[in-house]
């Protein structure tokens, strides 16, 4: 799944160049790093990129051994569950019933092998469950929803329960259970067995692309779309069936959500900065994440700052001030002569 904004990612994301089409973290884009993690699994032509016309276009250009035909169109973004049931109808008239894995394409995942390792025992476990995979928590976080687990069955743990996003508090008591887990949206399922599950849970979802699939052209599709509602698959789904087990990961994990993620990502120094660029100075200066593309960049008596220079923009935040920073891009969005910035 390759279709989102990128907006907390800005100015690095752009409308038309989000995150998951740049490099964040390492000298590859987000995507790049994500078709390479499926290639552990299967070969490029079993690899599909859900997102919009405009992305394919900007997909192929980077990605020009990618096959062209191995697209999913949305109209329109919706969340997760309409591209995954649109993506389900695709597949089982391509390849009849097959397993798919689900990843979304701006994640941070190392080391690779162990990824492999634990997709494939999901693989194993996807006979009679939608199997979603869980991250051990490190940390009390207030953005990722949680998993509650029970017994095992057989390599995987049976669901209890999905939990949203706590507050700090709520999640502070969250990692000193052993049986709580990140969601990170992570899925492993037969194509059957999802399709079954959007009929009985998500009508409203499947019926109408069932209906028109296979779709002549965009237009078609767009009518479709117009009458499904905006809902995330574990929503939508997850939190419904009946029939969902759970496989620990063995990997470090991060959604890459924010700038605040080179923090968890990136080394360290000793005074908790973190840069990506060339040399930096720190005097009297601690908790810099930094991405500047100078030869020099001097910190003098600042903390908690964030800094991001790219070609057109210098962006300056407090780490506390991220959290306004989509409310900062509506305003620009409404003075035409900033809108450039953005595209």
């Amino acid at each position: 799944m390759a279709g989102g904004k990128g907006e907390r990612f800005w100015p690095r994301s752009r409308t038309n160049t989000p995150k998951q089409l740049r490099k964040v973290y390492s000298n590859k884009t987000l995507l790049r790093e994500t078709i390479d993690r499926a290639l552990t699994l299967t070969s490029l032509d079993r690899i599909f990129i859900g997102t919009n016309a405009v992305l394919k276009k900007a997909i192929l250009e980077q990605e020009k051994s990618f096959p062209e035909k191995n697209f999913i169109i949305e109209p329109e973004g919706k969340n997760t569950a309409p591209i995954i049931a649109l993506a389900s109808l695709h597949f089982q008239k391509l390849f009849n019933d097959p397993v798919q894995v689900v990843l979304s394409a701006d994640a941070f995942i190392e080391p690779a092998k162990e990824f492999t390792k634990t997709v494939k025992i999901a693989i194993g476990e996807a006979s009679n469950n939608l199997v979603l995979l869980g991250i051990k928590p490190n940390r009390p976080e207030i953005g990722y929803g949680y998993i509650a687990t029970g017994k095992a069955q057989g390599s995987a743990l049976e669901v209890k329960e999905f939990v949203e996003k706590p507050d700090i508090k709520t999640a502070g008591k969250y990692i000193k259970k052993p049986n709580f887990y990140w969601n990170p949206g992570i899925f492993v399922w037969k194509t059957s067995m999802i399709l079954d599950e959007f009929r009985k849970y998500c009508p409203e979802i499947i019926g109408p692309l069932e209906r028109g699939f296979p779709f002549k052209n965009l237009g078609g599709l767009g009518e479709a779309f117009r009458l499904i509602p905006s809902l995330p698959v574990d929503i939508a789904i997850m939190e419904k069936s009946k029939s969902i087990a759970m496989v620990p990961a063995s990997f470090q994990w991060d959604d890459v959500g924010s700038w605040l993620s080179l923090e968890r990502i990136l080394p360290s120094s000793k005074e908790g900065n973190q840069h990506q660029g060339k040399e930096t100075v720190y005097y009297n200066s601690k908790g810099i994440v930094s991405s500047v593309r100078k030869d020099l960049v001097a910190f003098l008596g600042v903390e908690n700052l964030v800094v991001v220079e790219e070609e057109d923009v210098l962006f300056v935040s407090s780490k506390d001030g991220l959290n306004d920073i989509k409310s900062m891009l509506a305003q620009m969005k409404k003075n035409r002569s900033l809108q450039k910035y953005l595209e």
